[in-house]
């Protein structure tokens, strides 16, 4: 019993030494949460793209009034202008989304350097004379074409942009195809006497572009696109308008 009794002595002295042995014990790592960081060379999260370049515009509008000075009385006006615009500026702001899908908003400036051509005329039919049983309406015209003046665009909107190579190796990385659509405002003409004019118009603009890596989030890279403009508000020219325009950009990305 004495030999039991040292045995279990000496055990107990063994395990307490044993016990406090800071090499022997190990106290359990604590787990710290890993801080997600966005992969390199992929679009996803934010995004944030700038564009610079040359922009090219061709407008028309119209106006029509058949109450202006009684009865068989027209009054018809239209106004047009093409112009270039160096810089235009575009920005786009939102959400990457698994390195595929962009959902983002669209702001965009342009300043227009072009000429203007204003055609008025005022056909009075129950002036006009009679002419072998044909009646002739008398016409009143007035013409100013190739006046240099200057526009000013705003733009505003939504739009979506996919790009559909994702393997990094891709010659083809970094291409994508975009659509967006909002508002667009312009005036033409701030201090000339004939071609002066505002439309509001709803636009629908079609891009495609190349980006290229030069840093694990940010990218340069070049688009074109085109847009197409009808009016729903004007100001001296209530019949209507349509405008078109061509891009060009230099474009730096992140995201």
């Amino acid at each position: 019993m004495k030999t039991i009794a040292k045995i279990l002595a000496a055990l107990v002295l063994v395990s307490g030494a044993w016990a406090q042995d800071p090499q022997a014990v190990q106290e359990p790592t604590p787990t710290v949460p890993q801080k997600k960081t966005r992969p390199p060379y992929e679009h996803r999260g934010f995004f944030f793209s700038a564009g610079l370049g040359l922009a090219y515009t061709d407008l028309h509008a119209k106006d029509e009034d058949s109450d202006c000075c009684g009865a068989g009385t027209t009054e018809t006006t239209r106004r047009d202008f093409s112009g270039w615009a160096l810089p235009t500026m575009d920005f786009k702001f939102g959400k990457s989304i698994g390195n595929l899908v962009v959902l983002h908003a669209l702001l965009d400036f342009a300043l227009y350097s072009g000429e203007a051509d204003y055609h008025y005329s005022k056909y009075y039919e129950n002036e006009g004379v009679n002419l072998f049983g044909i009646s002739m309406p008398k016409i009143d015209t007035k013409e100013k074409e190739g006046m240099e003046t200057k526009a000013i665009s705003v733009s505003w909107g939504l739009g979506l942009m996919v790009y559909p190579f994702r393997n990094p190796r891709s010659v083809m990385n970094g291409f994508y195809v975009g659509i967006s659509g909002g508002m667009d405002f312009v005036v033409v003409g701030l201090f000339d006497e004939y071609n002066d004019f505002e439309m509001l118009s709803v636009f629908s603009q079609y891009e495609v572009g190349k980006d290229w890596w030069v840093s694990e989030t940010w990218s340069i890279g070049f688009a074109f696109s085109f847009a197409m403009n009808t009016a729903v508000e004007m100001v001296q020219a209530e019949e209507g308008g349509d405008r078109g325009t061509f891009k060009f950009l230099i474009r730096l990305t992140r995201g």
